[in-house]
């Protein structure tokens, strides 16, 4: 199935770091045996070599930074799903949010890329759980049709967008239904006709520009976005947990040949599981949004990703919410291995899964040639005390300075009876 999606950064960095090896590695990939020790050679920001006993050649350069990693473990770098990091800095705070559009007549045109922030707290403490790339996504304000998402790279530099409008996200839970009257059959009535909309303006354009067609019930920008999503340039993010609603949506959208659906959060997905493999449709969960906190999940279990799995359907993992689970994407993996999910499937969850799902190129696997996101950790990766030691995101390494550290670091001096620690100015700057 064609994937296309619109590149508007690439990061190229004009001066590259030097050269990094690093020896004696435990990679925690699929495929690969875990018990083998392993060289990762770093190059122009990606992986240039990946083996036993690695020899250089002489080209490489004489600034080589070495790094022996005595068997820890090293994992790609971290992929979540879907998090609203660089739209929220403080929740509750309506004017610290710009992940959702109220009171404005504009649905699935939104670009949260035009709102995103690099310089954001949170997203410099991404790197320290190992998280080195994230899909930024909106939530509904006014419409079921919430915005088109980004995905980006926690490097905190001002050209960390790296795809801009890769998937227009579609809620059709619960909750959502006031955007449509109170009935669940009243939203996918108006989603559904947001995408014949958009075909009725794709094959009438130039009467649409001279107002010789009917009203639509969309603006320009969202009948733009939705005939993107029908072509199947962009993937539909559907938003959704009930298993009956999640039966209704795909039966809606047969008629579209070319849409590309991928569920979200899908607490009762394990359902249909057999379906959604038939019909190869990726899922994405947050493995914490477990209990049945309403009617949509009553079937809610911690099993999902294993039986979905299973049934061969490619999961990924989202953290949703970053300020209570956003640092808990490794832990959530190892509570779907806990129940049934195999370490490798889980860790693909957050690596090559989400890199698949989203038509993100050389990412999510350490292999010749793949863009160099890593991480070392101090321990299994998968267990709720092991933390990153390094994480390099592009082939370079990502400092682990945070607003946060900072902030512990001065007061914990000031609790201690000492002055003021000099990182405070380091945190005036920040």
């Amino acid at each position: 199935m064609k994937r296309i999606l619109i590149l508007i950064c690439l990061v190229i960095n004009t001066a590259q770091a030097a050269p990094v090896l690093i020896k004696n590695a435990k990679l925690a990939q699929a495929g690969l045996d875990s018990n083998v020790l392993v060289d990762i050679l770093v190059q122009d920001g990606r992986f240039q070599s990946v083996e036993t006993n690695l020899r250089l050649a002489d080209t490489v350069s004489n600034t080589l930074e070495i790094i022996d990693a005595q068997g820890q473990w090293v994992t790609p770098g971290l992929i979540d799903s879907g998090t609203t990091i660089g739209l929220v800095d403080v929740p509750g705070l309506g004017i610290s949010s710009d992940n959702r559009v109220e009171d404005f007549p504009l649905s699935a045109g939104l670009s949260v890329a035009l709102a995103l922030n690099p310089e954001s707290s949170l997203i410099r403490m991404a790197p320290t759980d190992g998280i080195t790339r994230g899909v930024i996504i909106p939530v509904p304000g006014n419409s079921n049709y919430a915005g088109q998402s980004s995905v980006v790279e926690f490097s905190g530099k001002t050209d960390f967008v790296v795809y801009a409008d890769n998937a227009v996200h579609l809620y059709l839970r619960e909750r959502d239904r006031r955007f449509a009257g109170g009935s669940r059959a009243a939203v996918l009535y108006s989603a559904v006709l947001g995408l014949q909309e958009s075909q009725r303006y794709r094959n009438n354009r130039r009467a649409f520009k001279t107002n010789k067609l009917r009203p639509f019930s969309l603006k320009e920008a969202d009948l733009k976005a939705l005939d993107k999503v029908v072509s199947g340039e962009l993937v539909l993010a559907i938003h959704v947990d009930r298993a009956a609603d999640i039966r209704s949506a795909l039966a809606a959208l047969v008629e579209f040949k070319s849409i590309r659906p991928v569920l979200m959060g899908a607490t009762e997905a394990w359902k249909v599981a057999d379906d959604l493999a038939a019909g190869n449709i990726p899922v994405v969960i947050n493995v914490l949004d477990n209990t049945p906190s309403n009617f949509d999940k009553l079937g809610a279990r911690l099993d999902n990703a294993a039986l979905l799995t299973e049934a061969g359907v490619r999961v990924a993992f989202m953290s949703s919410e970053p300020f209570s689970e956003f640092r808990s994407l490794t832990q959530a993996a190892g509570v779907a291995v806990a129940n049934g999910l195999s370490f490798k499937h889980a860790l693909q969850a957050i690596t090559s899964n989400p890199a698949e799902i989203w038509g993100l190129e050389s990412l999510g696997m350490i292999e010749p040639g793949a863009i160099a996101d890593l991480v070392i950790w101090d321990g299994d990766p998968l267990e709720l005390m092991s933390a990153p030691v390094k994480t390099m995101i592009n082939g370079n390494w990502v400092e682990f300075s945070t607003r946060q550290s900072l902030l512990a670091r001065r007061y914990l001096s000031i609790s201690k009876g000492g002055a003021v620690d000099s990182s405070s100015t380091a945190l005036r700057k920040k």
